[in-house]
């Protein structure tokens, strides 16, 4: 979710494509049946992304989304669209990063949102969350919660 002035590092870049790959495998396996597409959208605003795409139709408000995601994940359902934001980084997740996509996820209402690394939480965002259990600093909606996610660079895949 790189800000507009903020240039992408190569490390990060780099993770994009695989996970998308994965993450499409992953969603394809969780929703038997469904049409399922995962999109790098790290260089657009999802607006001017949302603006070409034939699922604009379920977002009207889809101008208003000024905003970049890494990777946008659509499932078609019965002619309806779900989104699922997947955000990458390459250091340690932290409150700035938690901070942004929460913002992001309360304003586009993702049926799921993803925050990943290799490095997985830094020790204090992970003390904040499972050590004193405030998972309402992951909640973006009811019963709609960011997910924290570390990367296995080397398997390709998410640490579970």
């Amino acid at each position: 979710m790189s800000n507009n002035n903020e240039k992408v590092s190569k490390q990060e870049l780099a993770l994009y494509e695989p996970m998308k790959h994965w993450f499409l495998e992953y969603f394809q396996n969780k929703n038997h049946g469904l049409k399922i597409e995962v999109f790098d959208v790290h260089k657009y605003y999802l607006s001017d992304f949302f603006a070409k795409a034939k699922f604009k139709k379920d977002f009207p408000d889809y101008s208003t989304y000024k905003i970049k995601v890494d990777l946008l994940g659509v499932i078609e359902r019965n002619d309806h669209y779900e989104l699922i934001f997947i955000e990458v980084k390459d250091g340690d997740l932290n409150f700035s990063n938690l901070a942004q996509l929460l913002v992001y996820s309360k304003l586009v209402r993702p049926v799921q949102s993803i925050l990943i690394s290799p490095q997985g939480p830094s020790t204090h965002l992970n003390d904040i969350v499972n050590k004193y259990h405030r998972m309402d600093m992951l909640e973006y909606m009811p019963n709609r919660r960011i997910q924290l996610a570390k990367w296995d660079s080397h398997r390709g895949a998410i640490l579970l």
